[in-house]
């Protein structure tokens, strides 16, 4: 089984619903969060989080309760282990992962889902829905090996464009 790395606006975008959508393209993007979501809980990729639950806390306090994919989640953290793959990162005195001083993250929040991808052997894809940081960092993380997939290239490329 892969190893897959997932920042939190993917679980969250997914457990919208479209009518709080402010566009098409974030409309679009809802969509394509809820079927992604689908097809990796009925697959069998393994999510990477970090063995303090640092990652796995911040998808549960963003996801609304109730929503799709909160329960989900939930129930896959707790029951089905084998598609969790806990791997150990450093985090400094901020709570912000370390990442080897050749990378430079521009969001420190962010830094966890880079050091995990990093923690992999092969490293793990990211998949990201609605952070633009992913497209801006793109080419340094690439030049290090590795693989951001964007779910809603149109949605990211609209926000990009409204700054």
């Amino acid at each position: 089984m892969d190893n897959i790395v997932v920042d939190t606006n993917v679980w969250v975008t997914a457990g919208k619903l479209a009518s709080e959508a402010e566009t098409m393209e974030e409309a679009d993007c809802i969509e394509a969060c809820i079927d992604w979501t689908k097809d990796f809980l009925s697959g069998k990729l393994r999510l990477v989080v970090d063995t303090e639950s640092k990652v796995f806390d911040e998808y549960m306090a963003n996801i609304s309760d109730g929503r799709y994919p909160s329960s989900n989640l939930y129930e896959l953290y707790n029951g089905i282990w084998a598609r969790i793959e806990p791997i150990e990162i450093q985090f400094d005195e901020d709570g912000f992962a370390i990442l080897p001083l050749a990378i430079s993250f521009h969001d420190p929040a962010d830094r966890k889902f880079v050091a995990l991808a990093l923690a992999c052997d092969p490293y793990a894809p990211i998949y990201n829905a609605a952070d633009t940081d992913w497209s801006k960092e793109r080419h340094q993380l690439t030049q290090f090996g590795l693989t951001i997939h964007e779910l809603c290239p149109d949605y990211i490329e609209q926000r990009m464009l409204s700054r």
